[in-house]
Order: structure tokens, then sequence, then C-alpha cells
């Protein structure tokens, strides 16, 4: 059956929400699966937790991540979940329609039973993924283009890692202020060993994997209340305010990321015009285009004096020059970023 994947709304890869422990309740003959802690003083069962990552029974059980803990005394419980909890709807993602299908493939599971009406009326979420899966194949010149595209390299941290995914963090300490956007390609990491044992799990492994042919996912990780305020322009985190907030949350933080002007200054000269331009390229090409480890590795040789930030500048300022004319060059970086707005803007696509 094919499914319509409506786009206006949020989805998301993971959710973490605090809701009240009295919607809980554990299946008889299930109760091994979750670590008990007796009050010390009454005596009386204090919390209850299950984690899918304890022990090698639980990972069996499932697969993925799961973590459910209640304190009977302070009547709070904390739930945290990826959207292979959805099993064959993981592609779907999670969000305001397939919410309460998550919370009841825990019973479906055999872990405990919750009550997902009364959770949607009390819970308020302070984790979030904010996930979207493009039609795009994620290719190397498009990982170049998108770090040469950041408007402010030094605000920014960005790695690679898994050969073909690009992670930029927002380089601050506080943690309401942190961003971190992951922008990775899906067939590729669906494929990998971790995941193996979800796809033995469900009954449709190959649709799955056909489903994520050529798919890129743009994920943006908040971790505090106030940053899911934030960027969902919202006034709590609260079931409907969360799954009805910002639609246009991980284009708004693209844009953040990938400035117009960045893509803006290219001189309007040849790309190489004698040896001095010869070197900048190479040492472009040798950093792979990371403005900012080019910085450092500048810093860390000691080319210039502590007392030279001047010189450091104008030294930047014609490795930028030399990265910004690259870019005019028949990569067209501009096309690249406009096309995945465009697909970040998409209304709907088919599952």
């Amino acid at each position: 059956m094919r499914k319509t994947i409506n786009s206006n709304k949020l989805q998301f890869d993971t959710v973490r929400f605090c809701t009240s422990s009295d919607n809980i309740s554990l299946i008889e003959g299930k109760e091994h699966l979750f670590k008990h802690t007796l009050d010390m003083e009454t005596g009386e069962l204090s919390i209850i937790e299950f984690n899918s990552q304890a022990n090698q029974n639980n990972r069996a059980l499932v697969p993925f991540s799961l973590y459910i803990h209640a304190n009977r005394q302070s009547k709070r419980m904390t739930i945290e979940f990826s959207s292979k909890l959805l099993l064959e709807d993981y592609p779907l993602l999670i969000s305001e329609d397939t919410f309460p299908q998550a919370l009841r493939n825990i019973e479906r599971l055999g872990i405990c039973k919750l009550n997902v009406e009364a959770i949607i009326e009390d819970c308020s979420f302070n984790k979030l993924h904010a996930t979207k899966d493009v039609d795009m194949e994620l290719t190397e010149s498009i990982l170049n283009t998108l770090n040469l595209c950041t408007g402010d390299y030094r605000r920014y941290n960005w790695k690679r890692y898994m050969g073909e995914s690009i992670c930029f963090k927002k380089d601050v300490k506080t943690k309401d202020c942190q961003e971190e956007l992951n922008i990775y390609n899906k067939e590729v990491e669906i494929l990998t060993g971790k995941n193996k044992p979800f796809l033995k799990m469900v009954s449709n492994p190959t649709e799955i994997m056909a489903h994520y042919e050529k798919k890129t996912r743009f994920e943006l990780k908040m971790g505090t209340k106030r940053m899911i305020m934030k960027k969902l322009k919202i006034s709590d985190t609260s079931y409907y305010n969360v799954m009805r907030g910002n639609p246009n949350i991980l284009l708004e933080q693209f844009d953040c990321i990938f400035t117009p002007s960045a893509n803006s200054k290219a001189a309007d000269t040849s790309l190489i015009n004698g040896f001095t331009d010869y070197t900048l390229f190479c040492t472009l090409c040798f950093h792979k285009f990371n403005l900012k480890t080019i910085e450092q590795d500048i810093k860390d040789r000691r080319l210039y004096g502590p007392n030279s930030r001047c010189a450091l500048g104008r030294a930047m300022n014609k490795v930028k020059s030399m990265a910004h004319a690259w870019n005019k060059q028949p990569t067209n970086a501009n096309s690249i970023i406009e096309e995945i707005r465009e697909k970040l803007e998409s209304k709907s696509m088919n599952l």
C-alpha cells in the first residue's frame, strides 16, 4: 500500500518527553524487563526503568533506541524513542499522525502498557530531532559546496563522518544556544551494521530499503525546551504545540547556515592565474574547502605571530577569494543550494 507523507506536518526521528508515571502499567510476566529500584526507607517500589541498550536480551527484543524511566514517588515519567518504534512504518517518521501508533507499538512489543490518550494530554517534550528525507543523491560535489557556502565559517564547526555525511554545529558552549544540523546519505546509513537487527525484525525490510534509495536526510537536533520553543516558535512544548509548530524549521535552519552572501563574493577573475593562486587552490583541496580548518592549521604552524591578526586576516581573505572563485566554476553552487531549498519546501512525497 502506498502512503503519503504530508510535509506540512512536522516529522521527527527522535523524541523525548515527560508525562505522569500513572500512565504506565506493567504487563504480567514481563516485569523482569524493567530494572526496579526500592525506596531505602519504606521498601516500596520507587523507580522502574527500561533501557533497550541495557543488556543483550533487551537489545534482542528492541534493536533500537527506547528508554522509559518512571518515578512512582515524584509521579513523573520520561520516555525517549526513535522512529524505528513505528516498525514497518519507520519511513513515515514521528508526527501527529504516527505518535499514538508508536506508543501502542510499545505494548505490541510486549514491554508495557501506556495510556496513550492521557500521555497526549499532559506530555511535554524536551528533546526533538526534526527530520526530513528528500530525493537527492549526496555527492562529494554537494558536500564540498555545502561547506563552501557556509555563511560564517567561524560560527559553525563542521565535520565529515561515514564518508558521505556532514554535521554542522554552532560553535558555542551554552546548551540552549547549541545548534546541530546533520545531513547524510540515508541509503547508506540504513544498510550499516547497527540497523541490520531492526531490518531483520520488521516484515518489510526490502520495502524500507527501497524507500531510502538516493535519499538524503536532514536532521536538526534540539536538546532543551528553550531551543525547541525558539525553533518551533511556540510558547510551551505540549503535544499539539510541538506537532503543529513551525513546519519550515529545517528550511530556516538551512538558510541560517548557508546564507546567500556566502556565495556572492567571488572575484571576477580566472580561477588559477599564477603559482600563488595554484598554492591557494591546493590548500583548499587538501583541507576539503574547510576554511576553519585552514585557519587553525595556519595558527598551529605559527606562520604569523600573536600580534599579527591583521596579516592572518589578509591571508584568509585570499583563501576565501579563491574559494568563492571556485564557487563560480561549473559546480554551480548557487543552483545546488537553491535545489536543496526547494526540496526542503516540498509539500508531500509518496511511500
